[in-house]
């Protein structure tokens, strides 16, 4: 499973739209997440390794008290093999608005055999 069915197979159990880079639906309550990755742990000058950079971004209205939701997000995060995620609030005047970000590492098949 690739790191974006990953994500989503974590946050969906919430019920919420989760997807990657935008959301344009109508819904108030959402995720949407983007990432960056890096080659790591080389040896003969390839990488064995590649970390994922992720950040889960997660939006309610204001009126919502979202301190459960931080929590089973990160749960949910960790429980599908990301780090524990680090958290900042960029919450505006328009709506809550939380950044998780977490690590993923999966090895790396440089000979390009992969099925992802």
């Amino acid at each position: 499973m690739n790191v974006n069915a990953l994500i989503k197979a974590a946050l969906d159990p919430f019920g919420d739209p989760v997807e990657y880079g935008a959301y344009v639906g109508a819904a108030e309550t959402y995720y949407v997440f983007n990432g960056s990755t890096l080659g790591s742990d080389y040896g003969d000058d390839e990488p064995g390794h590649e970390r994922h950079l992720v950040q889960v971004h997660f939006f309610c209205p204001l009126k919502v008290d979202a301190l459960i939701r931080q929590k089973r997000t990160k749960q949910a995060l960790f429980a599908a093999g990301f780090t524990w995620p680090s958290m900042i609030d960029a919450t505006d005047t328009e709506s809550r608005h939380y950044v998780f970000e977490c690590e993923y590492v999966a090895g790396v098949d440089v000979d390009g055999d992969d099925e992802d």
